[in-house]
Parts: structure tokens; sequence; C-alpha cells
């Protein structure tokens, strides 16, 4: 359901992006081949349906996926914005928060979540965790994923972009104010799928580097749930009956856009 939750979101972002490729503010930004991550999604959905098919046409006739219409209104709500602004030349600026808050949400945060899940599910070559996979930075289309390093040059390229396409002050006033709105729509994301706490019988600690992570979150699937609970210098406690790849993306992707740091232009 998550997975089906984000294919859209970045379906329809990805969709305003490449409309306004060459507006001022998109276009020191826009790196289709880099940052995309429709395809990716589609992939990782189409692994855990059992899909012969990567192609949405192919996995959407799914029934576990017929079950998820049709969009939640929270859902509804956070992709009606993102084509809204797109649909107002004087608002598409606010599509930087956008692309800002998911794209280095998942670079900040993306390569940690991919450990986990590999390990913790047995995943091998990238199977059902390609959406956390980057190509390097200037490197040819298909080469080699993004190590730690380039995370942090991709990351940097990502900045510098915002800082050259905006530089109107009225434009970032309205770019910080959307972040914080992109926020909002995104915790109310996660509170669509949480539910009341419950017993579990599973408990295992991990540690986020230098995390700022909320005092507690909840994720869900069915007969599931998982809890983030916040300890000292980043230390987490996962406590979970079962816990599907899904539910564990909920909680730690929060924790990887709550960990972002503040939008400051130059």
């Amino acid at each position: 359901k998550f997975l089906f939750i984000l294919w859209h979101l970045y379906d329809t972002l990805e969709t305003a992006l490449d409309t306004h490729a060459s507006h001022p503010a998109i276009a020191p930004i826009y790196n289709p081949t880099i940052l995309r991550r429709t395809d990716s999604l589609s992939a990782d959905i189409a692994f855990f349906l059992g899909a012969n098919s990567s192609h949405p046409a192919v996995w959407q006739q799914h029934p576990q996926y017929e079950s998820f219409l049709p969009f939640p209104p929270p859902v509804q709500a956070y992709l009606s914005h993102i084509t809204s602004i797109a649909s107002s030349p004087t608002e598409v600026p606010r599509l930087v928060a956008h692309a800002y808050v998911r794209y280095l949400g998942d670079l900040s945060g993306g390569q940690f979540i991919k450990r986990i899940v590999s390990k913790a599910y047995h995943l091998e070559d990238g199977e059902g965790t390609s959406f956390f996979e980057f190509a390097r930075l200037g490197g040819p289309a298909g080469g080699d994923h993004a190590a730690s390093g380039d995370i942090i040059k991709l990351k940097q390229w990502f900045r510098d972009g915002m800082d050259a396409g905006v530089r109107d002050d009225a434009e970032k006033r309205a770019i910080v104010e959307e972040a914080n709105l992109v926020f909002k729509y995104n915790e109310n994301l996660f509170e669509l799928l949480n539910v009341p706490e419950g017993e579990g019988d599973h408990h295992q600690k991990i540690r986020v580097p230098g995390a700022r992570c909320p005092r507690q979150v909840v994720g869900s699937g069915k007969d599931s749930l998982v809890r983030l609970v916040e300890w000292a210098r980043g230390e987490l406690s996962i406590r979970a009956s079962v816990i599907p790849v899904s539910v564990v993306l909920v909680g730690l992707s929060y924790l990887a856009l709550r960990g972002l740091k503040a939008i400051q232009f130059l």
C-alpha cells in the first residue's frame, strides 16, 4: 500500500517536473536520469506482487492494487495539490519544495533504509529496493550505483541548483512555506497507515547516526505493528509482531524526511 502511494506521488510530481523542466527555478535541479523514482518504484512493486512485468498497466491489475482504490483522501489531497500548483504559472516554483523534500529525503535516509530492509528480508542484488538506488552524478545512464561519497555530491548538487534557480526573495519564502506544507502532507500519509498500539513479540535496537526522530512513530500493515521509539543519540527501538517490508518503509521513510535540514537559500 505504501509503495502504491509512493508510485502515484512520484508519477504526479515527475510529470509536473517534466512539464516545467525549462522553468528557471526547475531547470537547475532537473535531472531525470538520476532522480526519477517512478520506474524503480514500479519495479519494486512488481517484485513484491510477483507480477511478470514492471509496467504499471500490468501490476495495476493485481487484486492487491485494486483493493487500494479509490485513493484515500490524504493521498488524493496530496496529488491534487501538486497538480494544482503545476497548472499555475506563478506557483510552479513551489514544485522545488516538493522535489527537495522527496528526493533529498530519499538520498538522506535511503541508503540506510535499503541496508536494513535488504538484511531483514534477505533481499539480494537490489531486488525490491531499487527505489533507493541512484546513479552517479555525471556517470553514464545505467552505470554504477552511487556510493556514499557520490550521494553527498548529489545532495550538494541539488542544493546548489536550488540556490542558482531561486533568486527572488518572494520565491524563496514561497518555497520554504511550501516545504513545510509538504512535510504535513507526508505526515498525513503516515497517519493514514497508523493503527492503535498492540502487543509485539519482536524487539530490536538499531542506530541511526545523527537522527532527530519523533518520539514515537507507528506504521502498520495487516496484522502487524511497528513502533519506532526515540532513544538517546539516534538509537531506535523497533517492536513488531510481524514486519512486512512496506511497514518498515513507512516508519523509516518518516525518519528520513524528519532528518532533513530546513531549506536555507544563499
